[in-house]
Formats: C-alpha cells, structure tokens, sequence
C-alpha cells in the first residue's frame, strides 16, 4: 500500500514558493488567479484548502506538475529538458513540412 496524502501547509508553502521564485507579489499572484489576496495567503500559510480547479491554474501558471504543488513530487529535470526538446523538435517539423 502507497501511504501518500495531502499536506495543505506543505502545498501552501510551495505555491509560496513559486511565486517568490517567480517575482510575484502575493496581491500580483491572487489576481492573476482571481481569488482575493486573503485567500492566497491563508492557503499559502495552511490554513485553508484549495480546489483542484485552482492548483490547475498554479500548476499551468508557474508550469510545475500537480504531483509537485500536491505531493511535492519533483519531475525529473532531464525528463522536463526532454519534454521541452521533443516540442521544439515537432515546432521544427511542422514548419519543414510546410515549406515542402
């Protein structure tokens, strides 16, 4: 049996993270996800829980996989390079194809 769960004090403390990371200011981050900033900071700190809805749009915002913001599951950096590489590679195709 997998014993794996939710901690919403470690899941606030990455989105807190990210948007460090990232430059944002928590009024900046709250209005980008169209919640209210008390909002934003009672899930950074814990103390309230967020929808699916809303870790989907941290998650494609700062483009971090769900697992990380839920779990903290870090993707592999070779496998988000790879990821990256195929999508350029198809870009590149694509625009080939075109010109022949």
């Amino acid at each position: 049996m997998i014993n794996v769960f939710y901690d919403i004090k470690k899941s606030g403390e990455r989105i807190h993270q990210l948007h460090k990371q990232k430059k944002y200011t928590q009024e900046e981050l709250a209005e980008e996800l169209n919640v209210d900033r008390s909002v934003l900071s009672r899930i950074e700190i814990g103390k309230y829980t967020c929808s699916v809805e809303f870790l989907a749009q941290v998650s494609h915002l700062f483009d971090v996989p769900l697992d990380y913001l839920v779990f903290g599951k870090e993707q592999a950096k070779n496998t988000v390079q790879l990821k990256k590489a195929i999508t350029e590679l198809i870009q590149h195709l694509e625009l080939f194809k075109e010109r022949i």
